[in-house]
């Protein structure tokens, strides 16, 4: 039986993807989530697969009932690859952003 750190709730969010590949190129993805938690969450990634270990930056799409939304931007990492997606693993800091995201690689 598979035990998780935190709850998952299926939640289909528009997510905004980066990822630096080899050390200079920044390759943006547009995806959606299947589920979210606390800690992480699944990508659906229409066939693009990411290799487990690599770093990217996340910003996730939370509409409001007004229509209104605010992105929520943190750091991950892969942590497992299916056919139709990644699970991504987030770092404990994140970031409350009311404008469309927009990424600086370091």
């Amino acid at each position: 039986m598979e035990q998780r750190q935190a709850a998952r709730y299926k939640l289909q969010v528009p997510a905004h993807v980066e990822t630096m590949i080899s050390g200079k190129n920044v390759r943006s993805y547009e995806w959606k989530t299947r589920d979210v938690s606390t800690v992480g969450a699944f990508l659906l990634t229409n066939g693009q697969l990411l290799e487990n270990g690599t770093n990217i930056k996340v910003n996730l799409y939370l509409n409001s009932f007004s229509g209104s939304g605010s992105w929520v931007k943190m750091n991950g990492r892969v942590v497992r690859s299916e056919s139709e997606g990644i699970g991504v693993s987030f770092n404990s800091q994140y970031q409350f952003v009311s404008n469309a995201p927009y990424f600086e690689m370091q």
